[in-house]
């Protein structure tokens, strides 16, 4: 259970400031404000799709706050530290309104129409066109310890991985999940332009996918 903190102080700190100032910021803004608990002992691997806490901007309608983020596939939430120095943690209520940019992507909480039926997470949006949308789902992935099979042998530890599931609309479509591989993308275009940029253009990367999208929107 989270401990529940609630900051009901009027907004009137600037977002611009910075070190000290960052979590001050957060409280100003009569969000309301979760502790975050320890993760469980005796697991190996992470929960979090980024290994380490990065910067990041927290945005809330037209409100923004730099903190340092990273996102836990099993609880589905987006944690924040207001510094390096402090070993708490925090988050935020799963609104819609609140959003997290982290690098290329920004989390944001929604019910996404797939082709496979409704599903409902945060999600990581890498590009939003007005013809496309391409997001991604960090998933955790959970194996179980397992006892020694001999006298010999060693117990496994469980263990946790984190593994970014990618997702992409054309032209209003349901979401469609996808590899990043010019096979799985072919698919969701038609024409022969679309065809001769994925013979071109090796598909690695996701900026090889906005390269992608970026190329579509601009087709009549």
């Amino acid at each position: 259970m989270k401990k529940f903190l609630l900051f009901a102080i009027i907004l009137s700190t600037s977002f611009t400031q910075i070190n000290a100032q960052y979590w001050a910021n957060v409280e100003n803004t009569g969000m309301q404000i979760f502790t975050k608990q320890k993760e469980s002992e005796g697991v190996t691997g992470s929960a979090y799709y980024e290994q380490d806490f990065m910067m990041g901007t927290v945005i809330d309608k037209d409100r923004r706050v730099n903190l340092l983020m990273r996102y836990n596939a099993v609880e589905d939430v987006v944690v924040l530290k207001p510094d390096i120095t402090t070993g708490k943690e925090y988050v935020l209520p799963k609104i819609k309104s609140i959003k997290y940019k982290i690098g290329n992507y920004t989390y944001f909480i929604d019910e996404l129409n797939t082709e496979d039926g409704k599903l409902e997470a945060y999600f990581a949006r890498f590009y939003q066109g007005d013809k496309s949308d391409f997001v991604g789902q960090p998933v955790a992935d959970y194996t179980p310890a397992k006892a020694a099979s001999t006298a010999y042998g060693e117990d496994k530890q469980a263990k946790l991985s984190v593994d970014m599931v990618y997702y992409i609309s054309v032209d209003g479509a349901p979401f469609k999940e996808v590899r990043l591989k010019e096979k799985d993308l072919e698919d969701l275009f038609k024409g022969d332009k679309m065809e001769d940029y994925l013979d071109d253009n090796k598909i690695k990367t996701e900026q090889d996918v906005v390269s992608l999208l970026k190329y579509y929107e601009q087709l009549n």
